[in-house]
């Protein structure tokens, strides 16, 4: 089993040297560096010399669309929608939902250019994170879908007919699933061509207002080499042990069953984020638990339990990184180390 960790606020070399010194040191294989619309823009070369520094500590190195349009999970800002503020997703209310509607086809090209930085980093994967539609909160508070005339004229495309004002929740349901799945289809064919490596994590099913997408199907796209979620119990409100195993069993389950099935390795994430001290206990517990799944690699977000991140940092992060280091490297089974 290989270890991984993401890594992001760090921007300058010699410090992530030695960050990425400890982290092999420590026994992990892989680092999964974020790779911003900022860090395309103004930090490209620097970001040569991190992906270069992390393979040279003996890492295998992913990047990850950071926040990027604001259709990937992150923690960063887009300017794509600054400059191009038709990009937005539009509710019925007329309010604007905070990201880049995925039918958009401005969005696209701007994809495609991101990638092509990417590819010139040197690096070998991209790690698309947590493609998703405008998530229910503070930029979304009615739980609003986008009904652009992009989306219109997309429904009225795959459901001919019907006007999405007026179509049920089943038939939006499949608009914004062919959102995701057809911009994600295209962007791992092209980062192929680019001589990049796919690797995609889904947010697990049902949660977060997104529409079901078929993991069955997009695991065994030609382009997709890796597969895998973030079922981070704690984030998602699961309380209990039983409720945390069930909830494990639901959705690492499913995406093991699902890389079985496709014949490529799995990735599952365990949170190390946002972690209080009263449940450190639940979440080392559930870490042990997400070992019987065998998944080929296991991945912590973020380094050092996000202790630079004063946002999503845990309460006691060294106490909640080591804690987690000892559950995947000293006490997983000897095959699995």
């Amino acid at each position: 089993m290989k270890l991984a960790a993401s890594y992001f606020g760090n921007r300058i070399p010699r410090h992530v040297a030695r960050d990425m010194a400890e982290l092999r040191a420590r026994g992990f294989d892989r680092v999964v560096h974020t790779f911003s619309e900022s860090d395309a823009a103004y930090y490209h070369k620097t970001m040569r010399e991190i992906v270069r520094i992390s393979q040279d500590c003996g890492l295998e190195v992913l990047l990850d669309p950071w926040g990027v349009g604001r259709v990937f999970g992150g923690e960063a800002y887009s300017q794509w929608l600054l400059e191009e503020p038709d990009l937005f997703q539009r509710g019925p209310s007329g309010r604007l939902l905070g990201g880049s509607c995925l039918n958009h086809p401005a969005l696209l090209p701007r994809l495609h250019a991101w990638i092509d930085a990417a590819a010139g980093t040197g690096a070998s994967w991209i790690f698309w994170d947590e493609p998703h539609w405008t998530f229910p909160g503070p930029l979304n508070p009615g739980s609003e879908i986008c009904v652009c005339d992009h989306c219109r004229r997309r429904m009225s495309e795959l459901t001919p007919g019907t006007d999405l004002a007026r179509a049920g929740r089943e038939e939006i349901a499949r608009l914004r699933a062919r959102g995701v799945r057809d911009l994600l289809e295209e962007l791992t064919r092209y980062a192929a061509a680019q001589g990049l490596r796919s690797s995609l994590c889904l947010l697990p099913h049902g949660l977060m207002d997104q529409p079901p997408l078929d993991w069955d199907e997009i695991a065994a796209w030609e382009h997709v080499h890796e597969f895998g979620t973030d079922p981070y119990w704690q984030a998602f409100g699961v309380a209990t042990p039983e409720e945390r195993r069930a909830f494990l069993k639901v959705h690492a389950g499913e995406a093991m069953r699902t890389c079985r099935q496709a014949g490529i390795p799995a990735m599952l994430w365990v949170q190390a984020f946002k972690i209080p001290a009263a449940r450190e206990e639940d979440l080392v517990a559930g870490a042990r638990e997400l070992l019987r799944y065998a998944p080929e690699t296991v991945a912590l977000w973020g380094f050092e339990a996000c202790a630079h991140m004063s946002a999503i940092a845990c309460e006691r992060p060294e106490s909640v990184w080591n804690a987690l280091i000892r559950v995947f490297r000293e006490e997983a089974p000897d095959g699995a180390r």
